[in-house]
């Protein structure tokens, strides 16, 4: 009797919860390590560096300043009237609020950010990274109760399970970009937003309103942490509009929450700038094939629009449609979502609020559109965002489509779903049974010969280079991103603009694997002697130069020989 009881308990008893929990526990402490301890190899984007950076003048007391420098800022502030700072550059590209986060996790690390010759990896992109996975699985959290709402406890399990297999998710959770961070908002944006409609059901109109209310701050913190994402907004309002009975008064809420939670931010643009919108906003006007690279490094604000938008729209919805499931990592369940809309599910709510998601999806096409998406792991990539509710409806999807086979057998149920998840988690397996790779970023980073830079440069001192964001994240130097013309270079070093000369040029494959004809003809034609190390330095403003690490691919063009002064001390 005694031994039936315990048979009982471990197959639906509080034991079988408890194995559950273990092995699932088991399963997310392995993954962690994996990609944490051997598959990370530190950061590897400009815009992961840039935020991190961002994030260390933040717990250095600085507040929202940068040592990453743009010519482009530079000739803004001065076109707007506004002083050039000497000391403290003010940020005014990226949105605030993951910067803001990162600051928490670089905040117990502050006094070992600072690599040491002999680290491969800084601890520093280790905390970002810890902290991407911790959103990470809150998102997948968050996106259960999301499934449950919707559907039921089966799908939202079975849901998160394919979420945790998807390797584009542990990608982003390692490469310290936002994403993590929206797909979190965007689950809590969608919670809200389903229970004030739920509250509206129920007959409970100002309860309903407190939740879309709540439902709009999240999606104002969810453009505080990409400007992108605030091409969500106009489908928030459609929902107001559709399905409350108190249509205006619900619309005024939304709109005005939202708007409330980004005016600081705005404001802080304008004070800087003198554009509310910050200097990005020249990304979504350029014209067709104009990068944000050739754009920052400009001398000229005067971008108007034109010079191929229409190419521009072209390539940019049919670029996002021909990788679309390569966005949302190759999840079975996701891609599955466009034929769910021609499905009427039972489910009044279900069915209301993935109409609300395509008009969603549509703003955000629009959004990467504008201002540009094209690497799968990547700043702007933002498809990624609505993987865990395309999986939901997806998946939902294939569950209704299997229930109409009216198979019976429980065992090939089972396989269906491990089908599912095969699909859905061979990008993983493959990541898993990969090993270990590289150790660092290269090409183009070699972290710890960045990170030597700051002792040999003074913190007043102003560098250049062809990836300032890694100067200022791994040295801790305010970097000028390398000018469009070398004229603007000497102009900026010889009148003093950033506060003092520019007295380093480092350069790297960034600029030195370009093509011959680019040297030649395109952005980087002013520089080709340099990149190419041809020029007389009997000309040039930086009379000294070394080769480093690794093989000499990269240089270094100083006032003075540093390296050997420092080394004789």
């Amino acid at each position: 009797m005694a031994l039936q009881e315990t048979v009982r308990d471990i197959d639906a008893g509080t034991t079988a919860k408890v194995l559950k929990i273990g092995m699932i526990s088991i399963f997310l402490v392995g993954l962690c390590t994996v990609y944490l301890l051997i598959h990370f190899k530190g950061l590897n984007s400009e815009q992961a560096m840039d935020q991190a950076q961002i994030a260390r003048s933040l717990i250095s007391k600085e507040g929202f300043t940068t040592r990453y420098i743009r010519p482009m800022a530079v000739r803004m502030l001065s076109e707007k009237g506004k002083p050039i700072p000497k000391v403290s550059f003010p940020e005014f590209y990226n949105a605030p609020l993951f910067p803001l986060v990162e600051s928490l996790a670089l905040l117990p690390v502050k006094s070992r950010i600072q690599m040491a010759p002999t680290d491969t990896v800084s601890i520093g992109d280790r905390a970002i990274a810890v902290e991407g996975i911790i959103l990470l699985l809150l998102g997948v959290l968050v996106w259960y109760f999301v499934a449950q709402l919707i559907f039921d406890r089966t799908l939202a399990l079975i849901t998160a399970g394919l979420l945790l297999v998807t390797d584009l998710l542990w990608q982003y959770a390692l490469a310290g970009l936002p994403q993590l961070l929206l797909i979190f908002l965007f689950g809590l944006f969608n919670l809200f937003a389903l229970k004030a409609k739920q509250a509206e059901d129920e007959d409970h109109p100002f309860i309903g309103l407190l939740w879309l209310g709540v439902a709009s701050l999240a999606m104002g913190l969810m453009a505080l942490s990409h400007g992108v994402a605030a091409f969500l907004f106009p489908g928030l309002l459609l929902f107001a509009l559709l399905a409350f009975q108190r249509r205006i008064i619900h619309f005024l809420v939304a709109f005005f929450v939202f708007f409330l939670t980004v005016l600081p931010w705005l404001i802080h643009n304008y004070l800087a700038c003198g554009n509310p919108l910050g200097i990005s906003i020249y990304n979504a006007v350029a014209g067709f094939g104009v990068s944000d690279s050739d754009l920052m490094r400009s001398v000229n604000t005067g971008v108007t629009i034109g010079g191929g938008l229409t190419n521009k729209f072209r390539s940019g919805f049919m670029g996002q449609a021909a990788h679309l499931w390569e966005f949302l990592g190759l999840n079975l369940a996701a891609l599955f979502f466009i034929p769910s809309l021609l499905h009427a599910f039972r489910s009044h709510v279900a069915s209301l609020w993935r109409w609300m998601i395509v008009a969603m999806w549509f703003g955000i096409t629009l959004g990467l559109t504008l201002f540009g998406v094209k690497e799968v792991v990547s700043g702007n990539q933002l498809q990624i965002m609505f993987l865990p509710v395309f999986a939901i409806y997806g998946t939902a999807f294939l569950l209704v489509l299997w229930n109409r086979l009216n198979i019976e057998i429980p065992l090939l149920r089972i396989l269906f779903l491990c089908a599912i998840f095969l699909v859905s988690g061979s990008p993983m397996l493959l990541t898993l049974i990969a090993g270990e790779q590289a150790r660092i970023q290269w090409p183009p980073y070699v972290p710890p010969f960045i990170a030597v830079l700051s002792n040999w440069y003074q913190p007043k001192e102003i560098l250049a280079s062809d990836m300032p964001w890694a100067v200022a994240w791994y040295a801790n130097r305010k970097c000028l991103l390398l000018p469009e013309t070398v004229h603007a270079f000497d102009e900026i070093s010889d009148y003093n603009t950033l506060g003092s000369p520019v007295v380093g040029l480092y350069l790297t494959p960034i600029s030195g694997k370009q093509e011959f004809t680019s040297l030649v003809k395109g952005p980087y034609k002013e520089w080709g002697p340099v990149i190419m190390r041809t020029v007389n330095l009997n000309d040039f403003l930086l009379k000294s130069f070394t080769a480093l690490p690794i093989d000499g691919e990269c240089i270094l063009y100083a006032d003075s020989p540093r390296w050997s002064r420092k080394s004789s001390q």
